[in-house]
């Protein structure tokens, strides 16, 4: 006698349910998803076995859900590629063609130890300090800083203001090339106020860069920092070519 078929998971249900939608992009990248509550009325169970099929959709890359917000449907990760000349715009513009950095600080700050050395100069040096949001799809992907010695590169201001390029106004300032001497790579977790300006839940680390930059002279010219939402940014490492090395 043949044993009858096994039911399956009602969580298992929900979940594959709620994929076919995203999968036939019923549901689109960034969208919200049912709340808790409505999709327990519509599979008449509940709230534990409606959250066991989220988090089976979030272990699979499709979902992300924040406390408070809600689950959405994650859009896609986009790489971020790291060599001899990294460009925010020109690296991911082809993969978001609503790529967009928002300035939140121009100013000129001493230069700490760090960044003193990092440049080239004593500490208390007047430097040019940027800090920058980077978006694409319509949400922030990261935050970064750029710091330059005043000195060496005069009308810095008045360029970037007009550009909103920190390439185009350093080409402005007489430096038309520069590239990537040392990039150093860590994760941590966001602080409250990362976490609210990248909107990211305080659990989903920042992958954090620091790099060197140098002039075609190999002179220190920038040293920068950016926290980067490792939920949306993958970095890929590119190896430099034989004739690159040469």
């Amino acid at each position: 006698m043949a044993r009858p078929a096994r039911q399956e998971p009602l969580w298992r249900t929900i979940a594959k349910s709620l994929e076919s939608r995203i999968l036939a992009r019923d549901l689109a990248p960034g969208d919200k998803l049912p709340t808790e509550q409505r999709l327990c009325d519509q599979f008449d169970t509940n709230r534990y076995t409606v959250r066991r099929a989220l988090s089976h959709l979030q272990a699979r890359g499709l979902v992300e859900s924040t406390q408070g917000r809600g689950s959405f449907v994650r859009k896609p990760t986009m790489q971020y590629r790291i060599g001899r000349r990294t460009r925010f715009s020109d690296l991911l513009q082809p993969q978001a063609a609503d790529l967009e950095t928002r300035l939140l600080t121009l100013e000129q700050r001493p230069a700490t130890p760090d960044v003193g050395a990092a440049l080239g100069v004593k500490a208390g040096t007047p430097a040019i300090f940027i800090e920058r949001m980077g978006y694409a799809h319509e949400q922030p992907i990261s935050i970064s800083t750029h710091w330059f010695v005043s000195a060496r590169l005069p009308g810095f201001r008045k360029h970037y203001t007009a550009t909103q390029s920190i390439t185009q106004t350093l080409a402005a300032c007489g430096v038309p090339d520069y590239t990537r001497a040392r990039t150093r790579i860590s994760s941590r977790l966001p602080s409250a106020a990362e976490a609210e300006l990248l909107g990211l839940p305080r659990h989903i680390p920042l992958l954090v860069t620091r790099s060197w930059n140098v002039d075609s002279l190999e002179r220190p010219l920038e040293y920068g920092e950016a926290r980067i939402a490792s939920d949306r940014i993958e970095l890929l490492i590119e190896a430099e070519s034989s004739s690159s090395i040469a």
